[in-house]
C-alpha cells in the first residue's frame, strides 16, 4: 500500500508518498481500499503541529470512503466489496490516515453506505458536516426565526452551517472574502454576506439586524475572530466556538462579556460515539437525498500530490471540499 506520511511537522512540504507494508486485520478490524479521501483545516494543522505530541511518522487524513476488502467478525454487513464510510476519532490520529491506498481499523467506525450514495459525497460528510449538524441541533438548539453569523464562508463547516441553518429556517448572515465568494455563499442560502477585506463586519451586523445583534455565531475560525463574533452577538447571545484555524488563543474583552451576559459555548465532536455521528450523518444524507444541503467540491487531487491540495487550501483560495483519489488498484 501507499500513504502519505510526515516524519516532522511543518509546512506541506513535510508530506510524503510513501510505500508500507498492507496491514493484516486483527480479531473486530476491517481492512478497507480507500476510495476517497476529504481534506479537513484539521489535516492542515496537525501537519504543522497544532498538537506535537501526535506520534510520528503518521499517516494524515480523518475522513474517507472506501470498500472492504476483509473482515472477519459477527458482523454480517461488512462482506468484502461493501462500499463503506469510516466515522469515529481513530484516523489521522496516530494510527490510521486517510490518505492512504488502505486503511485497517476497528469494525466499530465502519458502516456500510447505503445504496446509490456517492462515495465522494459521503467521505466529505464525517467531520465538517456531522460537526455543523451537532453544533446547531445539538450541542446548542437554534431555533427557527433566529439569525445566525457564519464567518468564512467557503470552509467545510461554514458551507455546512449555512446550508443546515437556512433550511432550518434561520436567517444567515455569512462573511468570506471577494464578491464572488460572497456570491457562492448568498447561493448556498445565506440572506447576506459580507466581505469582511472590504467591510466593518459588526457595523454590518448591526445594520442587518437594526443594532441588534446575531442571536448565535458558529466560529470554525478562531484567532481574531471570536472577539469580533462577541460584537455581533446581541445581549445574551451565543457564540459556538468549533475550530482554530485563525489561532487556538481566544482573547476578547471580557469584561464587556460579562455586562452583556454573552456565552461562548466550546463544540467538540471527538466524545461523540461513532453510532451517534452515523446517526447525525444518515441524517444529512437524508437532506442531501431531498435536494435540501449540498457539497460543494473545490476540486479534485490525485492522493500522491496531497501536498498541493493543502498549499491551495492555506492560500484561502479553495471554496467547498478538497477530495484526494487514490490511485487505482493494480
Amino acid at each position: 500500500m501507499h500513504a502519505i506520511r510526515h516524519h516532522r511537522f511543518g509546512d506541506p512540504d513535510v508530506l510524503r508518498w510513501e510505500q508500507m507494508p498492507t496491514p493484516e486485520p486483527g480479531p473486530g478490524e476491517v481492512l478497507l481500499r480507500v476510495e476517497a479521501a476529504a481534506v479537513n483545516r484539521y489535516d492542515l494543522l496537525s501537519r504543522a503541529g497544532i498538537n506535537p505530541r501526535l506520534p510520528l511518522p503518521r499517516t494524515v487524513g480523518i475522513d474517507c470512503t472506501g470498500t472492504v476488502e476483509h473482515y472477519d467478525g459477527p458482523r454480517t454487513d461488512l462482506a468484502p466489496g461493501t462500499s463503506v464510510v469510516v466515522l469515529g476519532d481513530r484516523l489521522g490520529n496516530g494510527g490510521p490516515g486517510a490518505y492512504a491506498t488502505h486503511v485497517c481499523i476497528t469494525a466499530d467506525e465502519v458502516f456500510p453506505l447505503p445504496l446509490d450514495t456517492c462515495d465522494i459525497t459521503a467521505a466529505c460528510l464525517g467531520i465538517p458536516y456531522v460537526t455543523a449538524y451537532y453544533a446547531l441541533f445539538q450541542r446548542h438548539h437554534i431555533r427557527p426565526g433566529e439569525t445566525l453569523l457564519v464567518p468564512g464562508a467557503g470552509g467545510s463547516v461554514a458551507t455546512a452551517a449555512i446550508q443546515l441553518a437556512h433550511h432550518a429556517g434561520i436567517r444567515v448572515l455569512a462573511t468570506s472574502h471577494g464578491p464572488a465568494r460572497c456570491s457562492r455563499a448568498r447561493r448556498l442560502g445565506a440572506d447576506e454576506c459580507f466581505d469582511y477585506r472590504a467591510d466593518d463586519i459588526p457595523a454590518q451586523v448591526r445594520k442587518a439586524t437594526d443594532g441588534r445583534g446575531v442571536d448565535v455565531v458558529i466560529n470554525a475560525v478562531g484567532g481574531d475572530t471570536i472577539a469580533q463574533g462577541l460584537q455581533c452577538l446581541r445581549d445574551r447571545g451565543r457564540l459556538l466556538a468549533i475550530g482554530s484555524a485563525q489561532g487556538r488563543q481566544f482573547a476578547f474583552d471580557g469584561f464587556r462579556f460579562l455586562l452583556r451576559e454573552q456565552q461562548v459555548i466550546g463544540v467538540n465532536v471527538t466524545p461523540l460515539t461513532p453510532t451517534r455521528r452515523f446517526a447525525i450523518f444518515q441524517k444529512l444524507l437524508a437532506l442531501i437525498q431531498a435536494g435540501h444541503i449540498t457539497v460543494p467540491i473545490d476540486h479534485f487531487q490525485p492522493m500522491a500530490q496531497a501536498a498541493e491540495a493543502h498549499r491551495r487550501i492555506e492560500s484561502g483560495a479553495a471554496f467547498g471540499k478538497t477530495v484526494l483519489i487514490p490511485p487505482p488498484a493494480p
